[in-house]
């Protein structure tokens, strides 16, 4: 980063040039401020809270029923469509840090929908829905 004398302000001001990428606050002029504030996720490391391995629990024992369910019970496509979701649930709620709210709120309507008249996984799916709920 360079500064160099603004000349549409009379060379009294600067101006800045970025060559390249920022990641984080940029601030200019005389009393400008900038603050970076991150909430939540405790950075790698940090403990999965329970909230997450409920989750997560619940993701694995709707699979487990899914894979052991009768294909023909399910509405076509509804097991790959299950089986992706389940995947991004699985992907959005990693170990550490904050679970990503949007992912699994689309996840979780994506997989009611697909496995709505499956009788024999309502249950799985209501404890799924039950799981994310500190998500919606």
């Amino acid at each position: 980063m360079t500064t160099t004398p603004d000349e549409h302000a009379g060379g009294a001001g600067g101006a800045i040039h970025i060559a390249g990428s920022v990641t984080g606050n940029v601030q200019t002029g005389s009393h400008a401020r900038a603050e970076y504030t991150q909430y939540g996720g405790g950075g790698a490391g940090a403990a999965e809270t329970a909230a997450v391995r409920q989750l997560l629990a619940a993701v694995e024992a709707l699979r487990e029923q899914l894979r052991a369910a009768d294909p023909a019970a399910l509405p076509g496509g509804a097991a790959q469509a299950a089986e992706a979701a389940l995947e991004e649930v699985t992907e959005a709620a990693p170990g550490t840090g904050e679970p990503e709210r949007g992912r699994i709120q689309r996840a979780v309507f994506t997989l009611t929908g697909a496995l709505a008249s499956a009788a024999g996984l309502a249950e799985a799916v209501r404890a799924l829905r039950d799981a994310a709920a500190p998500w919606f």
